[in-house]
């Protein structure tokens, strides 16, 4: 069970911390020297956060046009 302070974080405090462990794991399973791994993590990590700032700025750019039929 989790302690209740942890239920009221938003979600968007989770998604860094998402991003690095879920980089650093993927690059992990492809390399073996921590060098490689954390060089392949940060570039992993950085195209993953551009894109989800993509999808972001999309969906906030939608959010705003007229809907058709109404």
């Amino acid at each position: 069970m989790l302690p209740t302070w942890f239920s009221s974080i938003p979600f968007y405090v989770h998604l860094p911390i998402l991003l690095a462990l879920v980089s650093l794991v993927y690059s992990g399973t492809r390399h073996d020297d921590w060098p490689s791994i954390l060089g392949e993590a940060f570039r992993w990590g950085t195209r993953m956060a551009v894109f989800m700032v993509g999808v972001g700025v999309v969906m906030y750019v939608l959010c705003f046009l007229p809907r058709w039929g109404s």
